[in-house]
Formats: structure tokens, C-alpha cells, sequence
């Protein structure tokens, strides 16, 4: 009675590992982080793998194996985003556009956008991008101003921290306007087909994207409201 007690038990236990694997790797797709993804399907895999060895090791030995790669993959991949968030670094001009443009932004994500990215300056009276015309680049604005024209008229003037050129990226349509350096600029620029390249490959970073946009868009109603008044 007491040997059937315990093999009771232990079937018990062993049901109850298959059902918290699949229980972590539902959890696990829950999440929008990539990071947390990987810990869940980690916890997973190793649930799932004792599972298979407690049941039947001999005849469960490709899928134990398989099992086993999958969480080994995501522990390396674990290792490598905890490693380059710990030497992550930044110059001066970086800890600006990160401090007042991108501070919701994970910091490797932060780092992976700027490595598709470059620093150009322009002198002032330099044309930007001319009105109902295609861009090829996304630009962010380090220093300077800029004056936003409509039909050679200024409708707004743009300062640091602000987007130039980022409602042509998000539409694909030509430009609404004409951006003109009012003095020496210093830009951060993208080539608009390899960040939509990077978007299209980092949800995270494209939906943290759009966020940022939309905060330069209310920002920028704000300063033509009292420009205005």
C-alpha cells in the first residue's frame, strides 16, 4: 500500500512538471521582452527535459536532446543581452539623445539604433530636406535650430531633441515642408531604408520608435502653439 502511495506520488509529481513547462512557456509568450521571453522558454525546456527523462529516457532520447539545445540557445542568447547591457557606454552627444530623446528605451536597443545611425553637420543657411520631395534620411536634431518653411513661409522652428524629416519616414509619402539650418546644425542622421530594415527585424525598438515620435510630435505642437502666441 505504501509502494503504491509513492508511485502515486510520483506520477503526480512528474504530470505536474510537464504541465508547469508548458505553464512557463505560455507565460513566456506573454511578454514583450525579448529577455524575459528567453527565461521563461529556459525554465520551460529544463521542466520539460527532466520530464522526459523521469517517464523514459531510452525512448525519449531525441526529444530530451532537443529540448536541451533549445534551452542552451536561450541561455547563451541570456548571457550575451546581460553582457552587452553591462558594458554598455556612452560618449557626451550620446548621453544627451538618450537622456532627452530616448530615456524609455532599452539601453541595448538605444545602443543597436545608434550603430545604424551617423553624426553629420551642416552650416547655417543649409537646406535640410526641400518640401514635396522624397528623403532619404531620418535626421535628429544635437544643435542649432532649424526653420520649418510651407510655401517659403516659416511655420515653426525647431530645436534640439527634435525630429526633422519624420513624418515623410512614418508615411513614405514626399515631405510637407522645407527644413532650413538658421545656424550651424549638428544632426544625427539615419539612411531610412536600413532603420526601417532594423524596425522591421526589433519590434520592441519599432514600437519604442513610435513612441518617440509621438512624443516629438506633441512637443513640437506645444512649441508652435506658444511661438504663436
Amino acid at each position: 500500500m505504501i509502494n503504491n502511495i509513492i508511485r502515486g506520488i510520483k506520477v503526480s509529481f512528474v504530470s505536474l512538471l510537464i504541465h508547469l513547462a508548458n505553464v512557463s512557456y505560455i507565460i513566456g509568450s506573454g511578454f514583450k521582452k525579448i529577455i524575459l521571453l528567453r527565461i521563461f522558454f529556459v525554465i520551460g525546456c529544463a521542466l520539460e527535459a527532466i520530464y522526459l527523462l523521469l517517464i523514459s529516457p531510452k525512448d525519449l532520447w531525441a526529444g530530451i536532446l532537443w529540448t536541451t539545445l533549445i534551452m542552451l540557445v536561450n541561455i547563451v542568447m541570456i548571457i550575451m543581452f546581460i553582457y552587452e547591457k553591462g558594458t554598455f557606454r556612452l560618449n557626451e552627444n550620446e548621453k544627451f539623445l538618450f537622456q532627452n530623446v530616448f530615456s524609455k528605451m532599452d539601453k541595448v536597443n538605444f545602443r543597436k539604433l545608434l550603430n545604424e545611425g551617423n553624426w553629420l553637420s551642416m552650416p547655417r543657411g543649409d537646406i535640410l530636406m526641400y518640401e514635396n520631395q522624397t528623403t532619404d534620411y531620418l535626421m535628429l536634431l544635437f544643435q542649432g535650430t532649424v526653420e520649418i518653411l510651407v510655401a517659403d513661409k516659416q511655420v515653426a522652428v525647431l530645436y534640439p531633441g527634435s525630429f526633422v524629416g519624420e513624418m515623410s519616414f512614418l508615411s513614405g509619402e514626399l515631405t510637407t515642408a522645407t527644413a532650413r539650418a538658421i545656424s550651424d546644425v549638428k544632426l544625427f542622421t539615419w539612411k531610412k531604408t536600413e532603420l526601417l530594415k532594423l524596425l522591421a527585424k526589433n519590434q520592441e525598438l519599432d514600437k519604442d520608435m513610435r513612441f518617440v515620435f509621438s512624443s516629438d510630435l506633441i512637443a513640437k505642437l506645444t512649441n508652435r502653439n506658444k511661438q504663436e502666441n
